[in-house]
């Protein structure tokens, strides 16, 4: 017991201190607006994509294994939007809010939690693990997240189903980590190794992603953002952290899955709302304020719920 507490500490406090520095550094006014814009840019456009591109050209095969996850993942995000996107008009009559409400509850922040917890957790074989299912599940993200929040649009942005289909196109073939991901698929069968030179200038690139990810994470929150909303916020960020994670990852354990694979069910559905929620709630004229309160409460939440998941999972055996 000990132990599994040890082993979820370690894997937890790092990546929230590194949060915390973020925050503390926005505060002492260290790092200003315009350092956090280039450094999300840079940590998005470059160096997480090349950390995807890396991790899965140099993967070992699993053979069928990730296809079984991949598909698991596939409907499991599918539910978590459908459903919502279902019971959620029941409750909540203001559609800018409706929008804002349900990409909270369905849209992770996988792609730069989700790749450090791995990392930390399972090493490389997790790294490359959530680097073949983010292929598919940051393509649901963005696909879902474009379509709700445009039927709950405001008339003037609003899209028809022509430019609809367009912008979820456009989405999809700009999108810096679908594209690295796709790339490394490729380079895979290919079966050539990376020259060292690559591989050594991608490592480099890569090993930067996580600090600056997480630095940017942190100073990107202020708590004067908590006024007003707050009860919305916390339901849509109580649904994503407890609800999301505890349906899916006990869906998961049924159907078999164990180790790195059930552990990277918990990383992509337990972690908090996505940064880029905000920005495309933004955007589109959704309800940004609720979109950034459930941003910031569901990552003070997660402090919580990723420490008690890891270490139930670590404590039972299951990962």
């Amino acid at each position: 017991m000990l132990e599994s507490f040890i082993y979820s500490l370690n894997i937890v406090a790092p990546i929230f201190v590194i949060v915390l520095l973020g925050a503390i550094l926005k505060r002492v006014k260290f790092i200003n607006e315009n350092f956090i814009s280039i450094c999300d840019k840079l940590v998005f456009k470059i160096c997480l994509p090349c950390l995807l591109f890396q991790d899965i050209a140099t993967a070992e095969s699993t053979g069928g294994g990730n296809v079984r996850l991949i598909i698991f993942c596939v409907v499991a995000v599918t539910l978590s939007f459908l459903l919502p996107c279902i019971f959620v008009p029941i409750f909540i009559k203001d559609n800018a809010k409706r929008g804002a409400f349900i990409q909270g509850v369905y849209r992770s922040n996988s792609a730069i939690l989700g790749v450090t917890l791995a990392s930390s957790m399972f090493g490389a074989e997790g790294r490359s693990t959530i680097a073949m299912v983010l292929s598919f599940v940051v393509t649901l993200f963005n696909v879902f997240a474009v379509i709700i929040l445009s039927f709950y649009a405001p008339a003037d942005v609003k899209l028809s189903r022509k430019d609809l289909f367009r912008k979820i196109a456009k989405t999809i073939a700009t999108n810096p980590l679908i594209i690295a991901i796709l790339l490394a698929l490729v380079w895979r069968l290919t079966t050539l190794e990376l020259p060292m030179i690559a591989d050594r200038s991608l490592t480099y690139l890569a090993d930067m992603s996580m600090p600056l990810a997480l630095i940017s994470l942190g100073a990107n929150f202020t708590f004067e953002s908590l006024r007003g909303r707050v009860g919305l916020a916390i339901v849509s960020s109580s649904l994503k952290t407890i609800v999301l994670p505890a349906l899916t990852v006990i869906s998961a354990m049924l159907l078999g899955f164990r180790g790195v694979e059930l552990g990277v069910v918990f990383i992509i559905f337990g972690g908090p709302a996505a940064v880029s929620s905000y920005i495309m709630a933004k955007q589109m004229k959704s309800d940004y304020e609720l979109a950034s309160q459930i941003l910031l409460i569901s990552t003070l939440m997660s402090l919580v719920t990723l420490f008690a998941g890891i270490f139930i999972l670590r404590a039972t055996g299951l990962i």
